[in-house]
């Protein structure tokens, strides 16, 4: 378990805490592959959320939980994947001060979402040809949990996968079998 140096209130500790090996199924060019994965669940909010363990360990950057792993032969195409929860905040609060802090940065209008947990999200990408980089939000118990994904356009075909396989298993805790 992981847990950021400052907590967030005296009652709740900021921590992610790595749970069962999973098997992410996804589809490449029409034909299925399953890659192995691991449950991550954020503390003490009980938000809950599959990744390739191919993309590391989680390291704890500002409140935040940030996976990174090159994803090339050459070494030239590290990939990232950050989580945070945004207390208190509506996803349309959420949605509108990333429009607000990144202005003209992103392709179109945010599109509806929902994760197969039945979590209600948006999701953007930023305009940029060289990088394969754009957010995620969730909405959950008065909270939003953010995920972001960057990594260089050459590697865009395997991290399409991994953001589609992690989105996809957004859940509260509580919704487990």
């Amino acid at each position: 378990m992981l847990e950021t140096d400052a907590p967030k209130s005296e009652e709740k500790k900021l921590s992610i805490v790595t749970g069962k090996d999973v098997k992410l199924e996804t589809s490449i060019e029409h034909v299925e592959a399953v890659f192995d994965g691991r449950e991550y669940t954020i503390e003490p909010y009980g938000v809950t959320f599959a990744l390739r363990t191919g993309m590391g360990e989680p390291v704890v950057e500002d409140e935040k939980f940030v996976f990174s792993q090159d994803l090339s032969i050459d070494m030239s195409a590290e990939a990232t994947m950050i989580y945070e929860v945004i207390e208190n905040t509506s996803l349309d609060e959420a949605v509108d001060k990333e429009i607000q802090d990144h202005e003209d940065a992103f392709y179109g209008k945010f599109i509806d979402t929902v994760s197969n947990g039945g979590l209600k999200g948006e999701h953007n990408q930023y305009k940029d040809d060289s990088v394969f980089f754009g957010v995620f939000y969730y909405e959950f118990d008065q909270h939003v949990l953010r995920i972001e994904y960057r990594c260089p356009i050459i590697a865009v075909d395997a991290m399409v996968l991994i953001v589609n396989e992690t989105v996809d298993s957004v859940r509260m805790r509580q919704q487990e079998e």
